[in-house]
């Protein structure tokens, strides 16, 4: 700033101060610590205005400490002196605090030997920040006004800079934080699914079908049904490919919203509906430089089937209240339970998008056709399972394996998966027995019987077990409560409930309050 005003060092001093900060509180204490210090003021406090608020909030004050500080935390637009300079967009300045209405405290002011007030709305082009108002034992002479104008000006500035900074790394924090998710969910804890694949002989034709698409940038279908691996595959096709160093982003086209599929796939400029508070990068644009993997394509509604057939054929997109096209370089791999064919033969697939889907199409065979890959795959889950719940296993009984190799897995590896984690759960030792696996239909039919040492517990008054579609949680919980009343609630020692579950204490005390397990009244 430049001024003749015997101030001006102490200001540029101030703007030196507040424009070296980066975060919006040290740029607030930075205005009013010194104004106080610096420029002979006795109180300096800053109000701003939070976006979509008509309420000042107070934010920093420095000096002295005034009677009425309560009621000024926060005031509305247009109330009080400082909602009035807010509202006018005009300073105020007074020098005869003595007399002047609109000091609600000028006894107060007397007191303290303060002779002037000035307030400035603190605005950048032309949109109102908040408000600059201080206290002085001085008078506002305007060889004191001039410079504080500039000073204003310039504080108006710093805080839309702090604003800005702020906005921006929590943007960055959001973006790493749902990439992060992202690659979290479409991983799921295995790194390395070429690697699981392989480890099963019956998905020899799969393995050499996604090394012989894998390299290469072609739209591929997986098709199989529920729970067979379909995921699996579009992991390993994603490790094999030239883009295995990009994102690799799912979207489940059965889980979104038909009001938001839109938005979440393709994206949606700031405004473009209520609610729309912000920029959103859609799915397509995540996955850029990698591999969209679109499950259960067949629930895509047919009103979006085109501009997903365009995304395809022309590399861009449009966001939803975008006015200009958004390049995108992903490849698409996509998933379905369902027949496709029969779909577009039906009208509710079109028969263009499903040819472009797929160029190259991989069929996954349900296991129970494929029964020799059942024990490897079981032992995988078992150790997986074990390295979860912090329990050592050393794989799975004789007839354990018997009897997962008489059931049909009409739900596939997801059902396999969920029945070995259960075992986990149950399993007191390191090897999992027949008695830890729950009742498993035979592949004739026929219902299996519960084991005694489940049928015991199932009859005893209270415990009765969960039922096959049960929740994980609520097996963990039945179970562990289970073994809490057959030992009186005793947690440590010999025989107590962690030595009986193979569990340390802690961690069974830490399980306990996750399941909110209390130990009922006496």
């Amino acid at each position: 700033m430049r001024s003749d005003s015997p101030y001006e060092g102490s200001l540029d001093h101030i703007v030196l101060d507040m424009t070296s900060q980066l975060e919006l509180g040290s740029v607030l204490a930075s205005i009013a610590d010194g104004l106080v210090r610096d420029f002979a003021v006795a109180l300096a406090r800053v109000w701003l205005l939070e976006p979509g608020e008509d309420t000042l909030r107070l934010r920093a004050s420095a000096g002295l400490s005034s009677r009425l500080n309560g009621a000024y935390a926060a005031v509305p637009i247009g109330a009080r002196k400082i909602g009035q300079i807010a509202e006018r967009g005009a300073p105020v300045v007074t020098n005869d605090l003595a007399n002047d209405p609109r000091i609600a405290d000028p006894a107060w002011a007397e007191e303290n030997g303060l002779v002037s007030f000035a307030g400035w709305p603190l605005t950048f082009r032309g949109a109102l920040l908040g408000v600059l108002a201080i206290f002085s034992r001085e008078v506002m002479t305007d060889e004191r006004k001039a410079p504080m104008e500039l000073f204003v000006h310039q504080a108006a500035i710093a805080i839309k800079n702090a604003r800005l900074f702020a906005e921006v790394t929590a943007l960055e924090e959001r973006l790493r934080a749902e990439n992060a998710y992202l690659r979290r969910e479409v991983a799921g804890g295995d790194n390395d699914a070429l690697a699981l694949l392989s480890r099963c002989d019956g998905l020899g034709p799969v393995l050499l079908q996604v090394r012989q698409v894998g390299p290469t940038s072609t739209t591929v279908l997986i098709q199989g049904e529920t729970g067979t691996g379909k995921e699996l595959v579009a992991r390993a096709l994603h490790e094999i490919s030239p883009r295995s160093a990009g994102p690799l982003v799912k979207v489940n086209c059965a889980a979104l919203s038909p009001a938001l599929v839109e938005s979440e796939l393709f994206g949606h400029e700031k405004g473009a509906f209520t609610g729309a508070q912000q920029q959103r990068t859609g799915r397509f644009e995540l996955a850029n430089g990698g591999t969209l993997f679109l499950d259960e394509i067949g629930e895509l509604p047919l009103e979006l089937q085109p501009k997903l057939l365009r995304v395809l054929q022309e590399g861009e997109l449009d966001r939803v209240g975008g006015s200009r096209p958004v390049k995108v370089n992903a490849r698409i791999v996509s998933a379905t339970n369902r027949d496709l064919r029969k779909a577009v033969d039906e009208g509710r697939f079109r028969a263009d998008l499903f040819y472009r889907l797929a160029v190259f199409a991989i069929d996954v065979s349900p296991l129970r056709e494929r029964p020799r890959d059942l024990e490897g795959l079981a032992q995988t889950f078992l150790q997986a399972a074990g390295h979860r719940l912090g329990k050592r296993f050393d794989g799975l009984a004789p007839a354990a394996l018997r009897k997962l190799l008489a059931h049909d897995w009409p739900g596939n590896v997801r059902e396999l998966s969920n029945v070995i984690e259960r075992a986990a759960i149950v399993a007191r030792g390191p090897v999992a027995t027949e008695d830890d696996l729950p009742p498993l239909a035979r592949r004739d039919g026929s219902p299996e019987r519960p084991a005694g040492g489940h049928a015991t517990l199932a009859a005893s008054p209270g415990l009765e077990g969960p039922g096959d579609d049960a929740e994980l949680d609520a097996v963990e919980r039945w179970h562990i409560e289970r073994v809490l009343r057959k030992t009186g609630y005793v947690i440590e020692g010999k025989a107590g409930t962690a030595a009986i579950l193979g569990l340390a204490p802690s961690t069974l005390r830490s399980r306990m309050a996750q399941l909110r397990i209390r130990r009922p009244p006496a």
